[in-house]
């Protein structure tokens, strides 16, 4: 048997606090550096948002999946 969820009140909603986060006027630059390691060739690419430096890393690997004789490597760092 599943118990049931009690409903929230008005009451219990309104004794609820949110706290607004301080605006962010300069975001921390994160440098995402691509490198073929067979030629030694790289590029380095600034991004705002390490979420976007993964997704750079995960197309980099999966283009190395793609083409065999392709090894690049990808590395990030924090500026």
């Amino acid at each position: 048997m599943i118990p049931e969820k009690k409903r929230l009140t008005l009451q219990a909603m309104e004794s609820q606090t949110a706290l607004e986060l301080p605006c962010r006027h300069m975001l921390s630059l994160v440098n995402v550096t691509i490198r073929n390691v067979l030629n030694g060739l790289h590029v380095r690419v600034t991004v705002t948002n390490n979420n976007v430096a993964v997704q750079v890393c995960a197309a980099v690997q999966a283009i190395n999946n793609i083409i065999a004789p392709t090894r690049l490597n990808c590395r990030i760092a924090q500026t």
